[in-house]
């Protein structure tokens, strides 16, 4: 009688723990093919917010939104959605990414706000309004593209050490991206110059200005650079870095980063070659925006190349794990 006893409690035993163990087996086929290797994607403890404190840089209100929703609204201010899946899931993560360093480490001037939509320091935003406007005709597929893009890597950041990292993004480089302690000074281990071939097939790679001697002089001197009567005499010094991009350039007697060159004349970016011919200066320039981070063009054509957004990730921000 013992004996039956104790085969009926095993056998009763056996039949809730083997579907239990098949369920268990079953959960990490269905990862594995959704995320890869458990290495790919870590677990982390940071606490990911469900809403999010959007401050206004013009009216500096602040509207409080769901996490999604914003997430919607400023991939479809910053990048284009005609770019691969891929390449706008990778997007997402980097502005969570922002979103959630700058919630860390935001300074005293965004109050309660955990963000503004200033682009310049943050990153941009727009409302469903004003996506209806910017896309028009095609707002309902880019709609449904853009949410489908965020719904499946909503949870997902980079982290670096275990922080959010400063997931600096840009339009288009010069063909490999910038240092970030080239362009802004500071360490950043992450934010470090690699190739980014897939950017000088873009239509918008190269750029071209022509100023006036008198525009260009009237420019410089409002920026207290002395200018003499020789306009071949105004440039020279020229400091590149290694990708091709201005860090210092001595204008009369004043030197400045390529950046506020960049700024002074509207220029795409810092990666420029100027010179005066016939009465007037010449800029001819490469790549748009600040060339640091994740190049959006290089990611676009690195995802039609068939890599995922965690291989664009890992490859424009070497040394992060996706958490």
């Amino acid at each position: 009688m013992k004996s039956y006893t104790l085969l009926c409690f095993f056998l009763s035993l056996a039949m809730i723990l083997c579907p239990l163990c098949s369920v268990e087996r079953a959960t990490d086929v269905i990862s594995q093919e959704l995320f890869g290797e458990s290495a790919d994607i870590e677990e982390s403890e940071t606490d990911v917010m469900s809403t999010v404190k959007i401050m206004s840089a013009e009216s500096k209100n602040i509207t409080e939104m769901s996490l999604r929703e914003y997430l919607i609204g400023t991939v479809a201010a910053e990048m284009s959605l005609s770019y691969h899946e891929e390449a706008i899931k990778a997007q997402v993560i980097a502005s969570h990414t922002l979103l959630e360093h700058s919630r860390l480490n935001k300074s005293e001037e965004i109050g309660e706000a955990d963000i503004t939509d200033n682009s310049q320091t943050h990153q941009g935003y727009i409302d469903t309004d004003t996506q209806k406007e910017k896309w028009g005709d095609n707002y309902s597929k880019y709609r449904e593209k853009i949410e489908k893009c965020v719904d499946e890597v909503i949870n997902l950041i980079i982290q670096y050490d275990g922080e959010p990292i400063t997931a600096a993004f840009h339009a288009i480089s010069n063909g490999k991206t910038e240092n970030a302690s080239d362009v802004w000074g500071g360490t950043y281990p992450y934010l470090i110059s690699v190739e980014s071939a897939g950017d000088k097939l873009s239509p918008a790679y190269s750029s071209e200005l022509t100023v006036s001697v008198d525009e260009f002089k009237s420019i410089m001197e409002k920026q207290d650079a002395t200018l003499s009567d020789d306009p071949n005499s105004w440039i020279r010094d020229t400091v590149k870095t290694e990708t091709g991009m201005v860090k210092e350039i001595t204008v009369g007697d004043k030197t400045f980063k390529g950046s506020d060159i960049r700024s002074f004349f509207s220029l795409k970016s810092s990666t420029f070659d100027c010179k005066y011919d016939n009465g007037s200066f010449s800029f001819t320039v490469s790549g748009y925006g600040h060339g640091v981070g994740m190049s959006q063009y290089g990611a676009d054509f690195m995802a039609r190349q068939g890599l995922t957004y965690k291989e664009i990730l890992q490859h424009y921000y070497p040394g992060t794990q996706i958490v």
